[in-house]
């Protein structure tokens, strides 16, 4: 009896650590993973770089060449890190030729949320995992896509400063006439 009930109590664990699990991307999770985690897993397997400080987030950036990863056609990555260096976004550049292929492995793991397909134009697909938003944009005159991972809260700070900005410059538009 003691055995079944260890053992009811181990799954009801699992079971919660995964409900609870973040987001997963090239092998890190968002909101989890540190910068130095980050830094020590990937220094032996390809060169990062700094790129600046994140306007959103207030965290440091670094962007690498997507060599590393194996995947077809992925041509660049850039880490967001929030002011805390927890992950908060993952923006993949890579060959637009991938759209359908990497639809198909998202939508196996994720709900799609929005999705504009046509057969000639633009392409987006959008998933909502609980901690973040996924998208994908293809623009139709160009050769490469977008893959995006955001954390919501990077999202939601994303949005509103934009939104005070556009304000801001709706103002000083106004002002001059």
């Amino acid at each position: 009896m003691r055995k079944i009930h260890s053992f009811f109590i181990a799954i009801a664990l699992c079971t919660t650590a995964l409900a609870h699990a973040g987001t997963q991307v090239l092998g890190f999770e968002i909101g989890v993973t540190t910068v130095e985690q980050l830094r020590e897993n990937l220094s032996k397997k390809t060169q990062l770089e700094p790129s600046g400080t994140n306007k959103y987030s207030g965290g440091e950036m670094l962007k690498t060449d997507g060599a590393a990863y194996d995947i077809e056609g992925l041509t660049s990555v850039l880490y967001v890190f929030d002011d805390q260096k927890k992950l908060a976004g993952v923006f993949m550049d890579m060959g637009k030729h991938r759209f359908d292929t990497i639809f198909q492995f998202l939508s196996k793991k994720y709900k799609v949320s929005a999705q504009q397909r046509p057969f000639v134009g633009d392409q987006f697909a959008s998933f909502r995992p609980a901690d973040a938003l996924i998208e994908m944009d293809a623009p139709h005159l160009g050769f490469t896509m977008e893959v995006r991972y955001i954390r919501n809260d990077l999202l939601q700070k994303f949005k509103a400063q934009s939104k005070a900005e556009a304000a801001a410059k709706r103002n000083s538009e106004a002002s001059k006439f």
